[in-house]
């Protein structure tokens, strides 16, 4: 199990490549693991709470997920 700064320090890295590389979150996390020689199932454990939520809405933004019930804003 990683610890918190393992987990810390793997989305400040992905947060980083979003921006550099102008990468959605789950290409960022595919680029990581091409540059690390990581199998992306490896790094599964060390995605926390807000980097899920931000890969579920590019999975919904490029309708990967199902769609759900939003109100119009």
């Amino acid at each position: 199990m990683p610890t918190k700064d393992e987990m810390l320090s793997f989305a400040k890295s992905i947060e980083s490549i979003v921006k550099e590389k102008d990468l959605n979150y789950i290409d960022a996390i595919t680029h990581f693991c091409e540059l690390n020689s990581l199998e992306i199932e490896s790094v599964t454990n060390l995605i926390n709470q807000s980097l899920k939520a931000k890969i579920a809405y590019d999975a919904s933004q490029l309708n990967l997920l199902p769609k759900s019930n939003t109100l119009p804003v």
